[in-house]
């Protein structure tokens, strides 16, 4: 993906591209003028048009829609769209891939590499929130999403071992592979807990209306003090 447009204006390349046509589309920043850029690319093998846009000003469902209604005015109608910000699937792999390694179409696994895993994941969804755990260090916590889930397939050899599909429910550094029935329970749960939750903030927040901060100084001597008991202590026990 080219960082910026060269070409603001599409143009249809050739007549046999103008139905069915994928749009390779990811996110820039950088751009200054516009919110979107769309170009026609020379290089046909994997899609026809590129574009770019910046995901301050419109979203992503915004963007392929005015890819589409600006491709249309050209007579050119958008089969589907390739993200450049995420993994290739499977499917985008080709056929020959899936059965090659036994993917499902929505596996962003890439088995040719050295030690890939040989299960088929999904792209993930995670919290904006990161992991909370206070025994941590915020380095440690930004590394680390406080909740995520993916699904995942097991098919290695299934005459011998079956076919599984699991939820794999990440909260901050821990994970459970949950059957799709017990994470519908667990969803449910959660659904019934943020109502709780919300009770306990709402508490919360209303008792925060009479913290204060206390006085250094004093904190100061407390701390000598406690220092001189425990170092009294300390010398009468020796």
């Amino acid at each position: 993906m080219n960082s910026i447009a060269q070409a603001s204006t599409a143009t249809p390349t050739r007549g046999d591209q103008r139905t069915g046509v994928t749009v390779a589309i990811g996110a820039a920043p950088s751009l200054v003028s516009r919110s979107m850029e769309l170009w026609a690319t020379p290089d046909m093998d994997d899609y026809a048009y590129e574009a770019v846009y910046d995901p301050s000003c419109v979203s992503l469902a915004e963007a392929e829609a005015s890819v589409r209604a600006q491709l249309a005015e050209y007579g050119v109608q958008v089969a589907g769209f390739l993200n450049e910000d995420g993994p290739l699937t499977a499917q985008q792999r080709g056929t020959e891939w899936m059965a090659r390694y036994g993917c499902t179409p929505w596996c962003i696994n890439d088995h040719s590499t050295p030690l890939a895993a040989d299960w088929h994941t999904s792209q993930g969804v995670e919290s904006t929130e990161r992991d909370i755990d206070s025994g941590r260090t915020a380095p440690e916590r930004a590394q680390l999403p406080f909740l995520a889930a993916q699904t995942v397939v097991h098919n290695d050899k299934p005459q011998a071992y079956g076919r599984t599909t699991n939820v794999w429910l990440h909260y901050g550094p821990s994970t459970g592979e949950l059957p799709p029935a017990e994470a519908r329970k667990i969803l449910d749960s959660m659904r019934r807990f943020v109502a709780d939750f919300e009770t306990v903030v709402a508490h919360a927040e209303q008792s925060a209306l009479d913290d204060f901060k206390g006085d250094p100084e004093i904190a100061a001597a407390d701390r000598e003090a406690e220092d001189r008991r425990i170092s009294a202590v300390t010398a009468g026990r020796a």
